[in-house]
C-alpha cells in the first residue's frame, strides 16, 4: 500500500500522506516522501499554521522556507510545491488550469468563518488575473459530518440548523467557493473521513500532535 492517497478525479500533481508514514512535520519522514517520488525537497514550501484567514503569495526565493503567520499559499512558480499540514481540518488545493498558478490553503472552522476560500480566490483573480472559470478545487481528506459534533453555537456561527448536531465543513467550504464564483464542477471533495478512518492522524479522535500533509506541486 502506499504510503499516500492521489484522488485521480483532481488531474493535477498531488498527494494526501497517510499515517503510516509518520508525522510529516517532521523533516525526515517528508524528505523520504519526496525522495520515493523523486522530488527535490529543497522546493518545498509550507506554512507556520495559526487557524488564521492569511494567504501569502510565495515566489522562488522562497524554497524550502516555513512561511510565518498564515494558513494559505499560493504562487505562479512553476519549481514550487506548496504543502499544508491537517489532522481533520480541510487541506484545499487550487489550480488554475490556463496559469497554472496553485494555492494549498489550511481551512479549519476558524479560517472557513473568517472566509478564507474567497480570500484565496479574490487573490487568483485581481493578482495573477485567474478567470474564475478556470480555478479547479479539491478538498482532501477531512473530518466528514458523520464524527464532526459540536456545539449549537458553531452551528448558529455558520448560520446552519445542525442535524444531529453535526456540523459538515466541505459544505461549508463548497458554499464559500461558490459564492466566490467558482463552478460547482470545478469543486471536488474527497470523500474520506479521517476520524472513520484509522489510516489518517485525526486530532478529535486521538488527540495526536501528528499530522498528514497535502501537496501540491507542477
Amino acid at each position: 500500500m502506499k504510503p499516500y492517497i492521489f484522488d485521480e478525479k483532481f488531474a493535477f500533481n498531488h498527494l494526501s500522506s497517510l499515517k503510516v508514514i509518520g508525522d510529516m512535520k517532521d523533516i525526515h519522514n517528508s524528505r523520504s516522501l519526496f525522495s520515493s517520488l523523486n522530488l527535490n525537497s529543497q522546493n518545498f514550501v509550507c506554512a507556520n499554521q495559526v487557524h488564521s484567514n492569511n494567504i501569502k503569495i510565495v515566489e522562488a526565493s522562497d524554497k524550502s522556507k516555513i512561511i510565518e503567520g498564515c494558513d494559505g499559499l499560493i504562487t505562479s512558480e512553476k519549481s514550487l510545491m506548496l504543502g499544508v499540514f491537517t489532522a481533520d481540518c480541510l487541506p484545499v488545493l487550487m489550480v488554475d488550469t490556463c496559469t497554472k498558478v496553485k494555492a494549498a490553503v489550511h481551512a479549519g472552522w476558524r479560517g472557513l468563518e473568517s472566509n478564507i476560500l474567497k480570500k484565496a480566490v479574490g487573490i487568483f483573480n485581481s493578482h495573477f488575473k485567474s478567470k474564475l472559470q478556470n480555478i479547479k478545487v479539491y478538498i482532501a481528506p477531512h473530518i466528514q459530518k458523520c464524527c464532526y459534533e459540536v456545539s449549537e453555537e458553531l452551528g448558529r456561527i455558520f448560520g446552519i440548523e445542525l442535524e444531529n448536531g453535526r456540523l459538515d465543513l466541505s459544505a461549508i467550504a463548497f458554499k464559500e467557493l461558490e459564492e466566490a464564483g467558482l463552478v460547482g464542477n470545478n469543486i471536488l471533495i474527497s470523500q474520506n473521513c479521517t476520524f472513520c478512518q484509522n489510516i489518517f492522524f485525526s486530532y478529535r479522535r486521538d488527540k495526536c500532535r501528528q499530522r498528514m500533509l497535502t501537496v501540491i506541486w507542477d
